[in-house]
Parts: C-alpha cells; structure tokens; sequence
C-alpha cells in the first residue's frame, strides 16, 4: 500500500520518495500511523523538519497539533478561538498541544496556549508520563523552560522509572538549566527507581561543572 511506503519513507528520511509520492497521490498527507499519529507530526518526531513542512504544503487545513509542533502561531489562534476547548486536548499518542509546542521548542506558540488556559502540568496519556517541562527539558530548550516553571510547572514531577527533571538536565549537562531548577526547588536527592541521582548522571557523563553546581546545593 502507499500509504504504508509513505509512512515508511517518512521514518527512514527519505525526502526524495516522500516528494514523489506527493506528487502523485497528495492525499497522502493526511496518512496516519496505526497508533493515530499524523503524517506531520511523525516525521517531527523523527527529527525532519524538512519532511512535515512539504507534508504541510499538502494539507488544506493543521490541526491543533500539528499547528502547534510547527510553530504556526496564526493558525494555533485560529483554532482556539473556534474551539477553546483544544487548548487541553490530547493527541492520539497522548500529548497536549503545549506539552508538543515545548518538546519541540515552539516558545510562542507554548506562550500563547499557556496564556489561553493551558494546563502547565497536564501530563501525557501514555508510558512517558511527560509534563510539557520534562519534553522541554529533554530537549535543552532553556528559554521555554523558564516559561513553563515561571507559569507554575512542578520541578519535581516523576516519571519513566521515577525520573527528574534536574536528572534530565545533569545527564545533558546543560548547567544553566541545572542552576535554574535547583534555583526553583529541584530535589537534588531524589533518586530514580534503581537508585540514580541527579549526580549519579552527571558523573556518567563526566559533567564536572554541574558536578559542582549540585554538590553545592547538598546532591549527593
């Protein structure tokens, strides 16, 4: 079947096959993956910002999540404004549109939902147990970050084998949002399920400087 090519092209990055099957069945666009993930929103979750934005040439209309990952802010207002009730919905794999908009380092557009209502600490319906900041977090977007704990997100929410966003940041290294969490009340001590710090994982990764940032706030 194409759309099982399409979807398939859309995992291996294969630009050139995605275009040419476009071109002769743009319908495939609105293809969906077994579990209801769009097309779009596969290919952002494969890193290929070059893929969802020809996908999006393709599709008359985003949908809220869609909208949100691509940082279509105008489009994002469109929707809301029809239909309010989005600004907390799920998608099929379980992420609200906020939670996607960060994960994905669209600060606008987590901006604006927050400011429409967004549940800062909504999270995800499926194994992740995400929160918009651990997605943000996960990928080192700083700005966004600040955003979310500013706006009340819990820097101490637990998940995936009782991780922490402070374990996130020292197993990155990103010392700036190391600081900032400890500077907003992350437990330095806390310890995922088989016993790791926030240190255990910067010591792992050899990231000395946030070795010493969390030794100064008692980490062990």
């Amino acid at each position: 079947m194409q759309t099982d090519e399409f979807l398939e092209s859309i995992q291996k990055g294969n630009l050139s096959r995605i275009n040419q099957l476009l071109e002769t069945n743009p319908g495939l666009a609105n293809s969906k993956s077994k579990n209801g993930v769009s097309a779009l929103l596969l290919a952002l979750y494969h890193g290929r910002q070059d893929i969802a934005l020809v996908i999006a040439t393709k599709k008359p209309m985003l949908d809220i999540f869609e909208a949100s990952v691509l940082g279509n802010l105008q489009q994002v207002k469109n929707l809301i404004d029809q239909e309010p009730s989005l600004v907390n919905s799920y998608s099929p794999d379980g992420f609200t549109p906020v939670a996607l908009a960060a994960y994905l380092g669209q600060k606008d557009v987590t901006q604006y939902l927050l400011e429409k209502g967004a549940n800062v600490n909504a999270m995800a319906k499926n194994a992740t147990g995400f929160t918009p900041l651990t997605g943000a977090i996960a990928n080192n977007h700083v700005e966004i970050s600040k955003i979310l704990v500013k706006r009340g997100a819990d820097v101490n929410h637990r998940y995936e084998g009782g991780a922490s966003p402070l374990m996130e940041a020292s197993q990155n290294g990103n010392l700036e949002l190391v600081r900032f969490l400890l500077e907003n009340g992350a437990d330095p001590t806390a310890k995922t399920e088989d016993g790791k710090t926030p240190m255990s994982f910067a010591k792992e990764k050899n990231h000395l400087e946030v070795v010493e940032a969390l030794k100064r706030h008692g980490g062990l």
